[in-house]
């Protein structure tokens, strides 16, 4: 309790989270509404999530431009930014739906099925292209700014308090992974337009309570190389590139999150079996959620099996805070990998929609505590002047493995059919568990108060 108490009236998390959940809700919102909208103009499962793809690949590659803004200008400041373009892009994306979508037809059955969305007027071939310009304009901004609020953490809670606040960050995740489906579908029942509305409004949202927090770590000075006027900083910086960071290349510097997480050993093997993870589940899930539509389901039951792992991980985020400093890291982490191979595979077996979601759920309940062992391990072995570059070379690479693996699954299902490609993707999934587990130091990683020991003993590097 009183650890609750320090978190939430020693610091300014309340409102560091209440920016972060309005960004992460209104994503939500036209993450799920955008391919379902995709699908039902163009009538290609392939189509859909190849604009996803490159939407993905486009701020992956932004997100090493930055990770350098992220930590060379000042963090809430950028949050605002990311809000007040939020507004913007959600503004013209609702207005284009309203323009060349028009309303929903009311005698139309959509793609393959009666309840699929479709649209109607004389524009409407129109709205794919428009609907494809407008998401990557969100990517651009997203690759820019929107790991900034992830980086701005570490300087809003202490240390200690990390692993407790992740942990709160999953239970915010799951909350909102469970009611943005369910939701993005009931808004575009009463509108096209109307998750984009919704966003416009949560993006004013987040932009004052980021205007609210007042009290984070930030650099004092900041000189034209890029020298932060803080000693520790500053010295940080001279160590990473040689004492010279004045000499060091622009694109050297933006590549110098991703070049750490892939030079070191540890976080080398780490960030490979994460991006496996993260491609072939979350590929999963869009293929699910895009072979219900075509089925002819509902639009709120497309968000289900999603809902589904919102569920799973909500219940796991529940336990994850106690879990985290009485049990062994490695042994969390480990049961983590485990769960998620064992369940997305049972998931692609079951043909019922209901048994695929029960598998999923399980599948995802050791997620949040395996989260908050990793992500606080991580914070601890990198520089608060570091965290945008650390953030968007991972970004890049696991976002660069989902954008491979969208594409693929896309023309897997239009091919083969979803079934096959599902069990493709869970032996990703099981490959990546069987690599993670071979990690002697990973899964001998022990509770956080040992971690400077365990650090020093496997000598895994720091940034």
């Amino acid at each position: 309790m009183a650890s609750d108490t320090e978190l939430w009236r020693g610091t300014d998390y309340g409102w560091w989270l209440a920016a972060d959940t309005s960004g992460a809700v209104g994503a939500s919102l036209i993450a799920f509404a955008v391919p379902l909208m995709m699908l039902a103009t163009t009538g290609s499962s392939a189509a859909a999530t190849t604009t996803e793809s490159i939407c993905v690949v486009v701020q992956a590659v932004l997100g090493l431009a930055g990770g350098v803004i992220q930590d060379r200008y000042d963090r809430r400041t950028l949050m605002l930014i990311w809000g007040a373009s939020g507004v913007a892009l959600s503004a013209v994306a609702a207005a284009a739906v309203m323009l060349f979508g028009n309303a929903p037809k009311t005698s139309g059955h959509g793609v393959n099925g009666a309840n699929a969305p479709a649209f109607g007027g004389p524009y409407a071939h129109v709205l794919p292209i428009a609907l494809l310009c407008i998401v990557v304009l969100f990517s651009v901004r997203d690759g820019l700014l929107e790991n900034t609020s992830n980086a701005m953490l570490r300087g809003v809670v202490p240390d200690e308090q990390l692993p407790h606040a992740m942990a709160l960050n999953d239970a915010r995740d799951s909350t909102v992974t469970l009611a943005g489906g369910p939701l993005g579908g009931l808004l575009m029942t009463v509108g096209h337009a109307v998750p984009f509305l919704t966003s416009a409004v949560l993006s004013v949202l987040g932009m004052v309570s980021a205007w609210r927090i007042r009290r984070y770590w930030k650099r004092a000075t900041v000189d034209d190389s890029g020298h932060s006027g803080n000693a520790d900083d500053a010295a940080d910086d001279a160590i990473d590139v040689s004492g010279a960071i004045t000499a060091a290349p622009r694109w050297r510097d933006a590549l110098d999150g991703m070049i750490w997480l892939l030079r070191d050993r540890f976080q080398r093997h780490l960030i490979i079996a994460a991006t496996m993870v993260t491609g072939a589940s979350n590929a999963f899930l869009l293929l699910t959620a895009l072979d219900i539509s075509q089925g002819g389901s509902q639009l709120i039951s497309a968000g289900f099996i999603n809902a589904a792992s919102a569920v799973g991980m909500l219940l796991g985020a529940l336990m994850a805070s106690q879990l985290v400093n009485r049990v062994p890291g490695g042994v969390l982490v480990g049961v983590m990998f485990a769960l998620l191979a064992a369940g997305f595979t049972g998931a692609a077996l079951v043909p019922s929609m209901v048994g695929k979601a029960i598998f999923v759920a399980c599948s995802v309940l050791a997620l949040p505590a395996g989260n908050a062992v990793l992500g606080g391990l991580s914070n601890t072995l990198v520089g608060k002047d570091k965290l945008g570059r650390v953030g968007a070379g991972s970004m890049v690479l696991q976002y660069g493995a989902y954008g491979v693996a969208v594409a693929l699954a896309g023309w897997g299902m239009q091919t083969i059919g979803y079934g096959p490609t599902c069990l493709i993707l869970a032996t990703v999934l099981v490959a990546a568990a069987a690599y993670a587990l071979t990690m002697r130091s990973l899964i001998t990683l022990p509770t956080p108060d040992r971690w400077a020991e365990h650090i020093q003993r496997w000598s895994i590097a720091q940034f």
